[in-house]
């Protein structure tokens, strides 16, 4: 896909430094793409000498947020060519990133209690049990530290992208069923997790609860997707939710 130029591979090298601060105190009631991308705000709050890892988040966009607004950044991913955009981010901007190429199930790499804010971009799908990231997670951050999980909606995550028929789209994929091979992919499996096991999870590895959100409605608001793309469908039965979680 980095090859490819997927969207979520390319850095975002375009940020206005002054937007971005602007955005993380509160003051963009509308924020631009991609900055819309990034939520809820509250996560960028105070971010400055924080030590901050952008997990599973590669490419040099969310990591490009916390740099310019002075936190420590270290990125895991399992794509080294991901890792490659966070690299080019940092060059262009001018600040310092640490990139470590592995699996966001095992962060063994990193030392206990070393960070305080954990950012996760949608990637949870690849995973199949979520309490594996969140027993990481909480191992690594220190106490007070915030988690963004990223979250879907399990009813909607498997929606039939090619059933577009001018009005809507299809659920076709029965809600017990937990695995999904992507259809441009053989080898790509995706898992949904039911909303007990996003939320029990958490409370169970010792996170407490602060925030939910889902995507903005305005997430794409800079974008004309075709209909029966991912982007068209996020128009009709928005998918993505973040959770923020407090390690106790």
């Amino acid at each position: 896909m980095v090859a490819e130029d997927n969207g979520f591979t390319r850095p975002w090298l375009n940020l206005d430094p002054a937007v971005v601060q602007q955005y993380a105190k509160g003051g963009l009631k509308n924020p631009p793409s991609p900055l819309n991308q990034i939520f809820p705000v509250s996560i960028l709050a105070n971010v400055k000498d924080k030590d901050v890892v952008c997990l599973a988040s590669g490419g040099g966009q969310q990591s490009a947020v916390f740099g310019l607004l002075g936190a420590r950044v270290t990125v895991i991913d399992i794509a080294d060519g991901q890792l490659v955009g966070d690299k080019k981010a940092a060059d262009h901007y001018g600040y310092k990133v640490v990139t470590i190429q592995g699996d966001m199930s095992d962060l063994s790499v990193l030392k206990d209690q070393s960070f305080d804010i954990v950012y996760q971009a949608p990637s949870m799908g690849y995973i199949r049990d979520v309490k594996q990231v969140y027993s990481e997670v909480a191992r690594i951050l220190r106490s007070g530290g915030l988690y963004r999980a990223d979250a879907q909606n399990p009813l909607s995550q498997f929606i039939d992208e090619s059933s577009w028929d001018g009005k809507g789209y299809r659920i076709s994929v029965p809600y017990a069923v937990k695995e999904k091979k992507r259809a441009e992919d053989k080898n790509v499996f995706e898992y949904r997790h039911y909303l007990s096991e996003a939320f029990n999870g958490l409370i169970e590895c010792g996170f407490v609860i602060d925030q939910v959100q889902e995507s903005p409605s305005d997430l794409y608001q800079d974008e004309k997707p075709e209909p029966g793309t991912w982007l068209h469908s996020e128009l009709y039965v928005p998918g993505l939710f973040a959770i923020v979680a407090r390690k106790k």
